[in-house]
């Protein structure tokens, strides 16, 4: 895993990682945002209860309308069965990025898995994102209901 957190910045593309769903099925990141784009969140790890708390809180954010026909799309470390036990919870997309977190600069820092949230619009582009070790301060409702205006 990198030692080195290099996220993209605002204008730049999200990294096309390869994802994996909870039946094993693999899709590109790309494919997954779709043409209206995304709020992607990249959860610490699939079983973290503040990780949990947030995709929660993108799963109201999407059922109320807030999100402007984005996506939702959440990622977990690990693989299909990481990505089936949180998509049991929710009815969001949810797939898993293998050991791929780290090229979107998530990766592990002095033994912490950081996580995040980007928001992106159709071609992939960053508009805005929250990165953190702590999943306390990776994601924020008000920095993307800005960038979604």
């Amino acid at each position: 895993m990198s030692d080195t957190i290099a996220v993209p910045a605002l204008g730049d593309a999200l990294p096309d990682i390869p994802l994996t769903d909870g039946s094993g099925g693999t899709t590109r990141m790309i494919d997954a945002i779709g043409e209206h784009g995304a709020v992607v969140f990249f959860m610490r790890a699939s079983t973290c209860p503040v990780c949990r708390a947030h995709v929660r809180e993108l799963q109201r954010m999407s059922d109320a309308g807030l999100l402007r026909g984005a996506r939702a799309v959440i990622v977990t470390p690990g693989g299909g069965e990481e990505a089936a036990s949180v998509a049991r919870r929710t009815t969001l997309r949810v797939f898993a990025s293998g050991e791929h977190h780290r090229d979107v600069g998530l990766g592990r820092f002095l033994t912490l898995q950081h996580s995040g949230t980007f928001v992106v619009d159709g071609s992939g582009r960053v508009l805005a994102q929250r990165t953190s070790a702590l999943p306390t301060a990776s994601f924020s409702r008000r920095e993307i209901l800005r960038a979604l205006g």
